[in-house]
């Protein structure tokens, strides 16, 4: 249960760093530059975050070794 609760909140990371990534986009195109920069980088932190974290419970669960 745990596990599933973890993966969840991984793809709702995955999720966010997405849409914030697009809001970046459109942001930009009304001349914020700077506000599409920082949307943009947090879009994509966050979104490498999410994998990581599914990445290692689907290790877990393969039974590899998670620092691979």
């Amino acid at each position: 249960m745990k596990q599933a609760r973890a993966v969840i909140v991984a793809k709702l990371l995955e999720a966010i760093g997405i849409a914030a990534t697009m809001i970046a986009l459109v942001q930009g195109l009304y001349g914020d530059a700077w506000g599409e920069l920082y949307l943009f980088l947090g879009g994509i932190f966050v979104f490498l975050v999410g994998r990581q974290i599914e990445k290692h419970f689907q290790r877990r669960n393969a039974g590899l070794p998670a620092d691979s």
